[in-house]
């Protein structure tokens, strides 16, 4: 499990030290893709089926879901820790998340989250704010 945000820094080379705490999941390597909002995704890869056994369920006749998977899929780019705790972001992923130095790395339960350091601040500013006025569960059994 993936907790909690953290601050780091791209070098000139597309390297990315990841948090000591979320290094262990990693050890077998990982998967990097895209994710919504513009930012990366990060699954470790004994979690990767699991990400790609939800994809095959999506409808292939369904413009959206086939898109989607595409997507996400022909994205992806697997790595591994090198003995630093580093990841490589290849170019085309840092363009798609605005990747230039500064990083914010969020643990997001089962996958880790890669944002542009202003993107993340800027959305999660808005979504406090929204989180802070949410007066009812969004669904059965929310805290």
């Amino acid at each position: 499990m993936f907790l909690g945000e953290h601050q780091h820094t791209l070098d000139s080379k597309g390297r990315l030290i990841l948090p000591s705490a979320f290094r262990e999941p990693l050890e077998d390597g990982l998967v990097l893709t895209v994710g919504q909002d513009h930012c990366l995704t990060l699954h470790p890869r004994a979690d990767w089926q699991r990400v790609l056994d939800e994809l095959r369920q999506l409808r292939p006749t369904d413009s959206r879901q086939r898109m989607y998977a595409r997507m996400v899929t022909s994205s992806a780019h697997a790595d591994a820790l090198d003995k630093q705790g580093r990841i490589t972001i290849p170019p085309r992923l840092r363009e798609y998340a605005g990747l230039t130095r500064d990083v914010a790395v969020i643990g997001a339960d089962s996958r880790i989250e890669l944002w542009d350091r202003e993107r993340w601040e800027a959305y999660r500013s808005q979504a406090m704010e929204s989180f802070a006025a949410t007066d009812q569960p969004l669904g059965e059994g929310m805290l």
